[in-house]
């Protein structure tokens, strides 16, 4: 049985909300979604998933255990898996700045030709991580 994404949008959003990589470091919200953009672009899915909010990660790591059960055991697929599956390579960004920053939230505003998406950051004891797990809800 082969594993897709069955949250189209989810990808979207996530995908042209990519921020400009080369910076990896995680004590800002724009440094973290640049250090995310950056492991998905070259592939890197720990780099990437190192990146990602620890509620966002349990949603996902939830999910693979839902589709393992579903299949009787067959699959046994791994939440990253679930998440990176079938991800084009991400589009160019412009510009990730902040937005607003209150407490141990903030928000980035990712510009890319054509579009812009706001992205949802949460500070945890480790840095800034990129929090989709609103989108990940049922």
């Amino acid at each position: 049985m082969r594993l897709t994404v069955t949250m189209p949008w989810l990808v979207a959003l996530v995908l042209l909300g990519l921020g400009v990589g080369g910076c990896n470091r995680q004590d800002t919200p724009q440094g973290a979604y640049r250090a995310f953009h950056e492991g998905v672009r070259k592939g890197d899915e720990r780099a990437a998933w190192a990146v990602l909010s620890k509620s966002t990660q349990d949603a996902l790591t939830e999910r693979a255990r839902v589709v393992g059960e579903a299949s009787a055991g067959s699959e046994k697929p791994e939440p990253q898996d679930l998440f990176f599956a079938n991800v084009p390579p991400p589009p160019d960004v412009t510009e990730v700045s902040l937005v607003r920053e209150e407490g141990d939230t903030a928000t980035v505003l990712v510009r890319s030709p054509g579009s812009n998406h706001e992205v949802r950051m949460v500070r945890e004891p480790s840095g800034w991580k990129v929090d989709l797990s609103a989108s990940l809800q049922p």
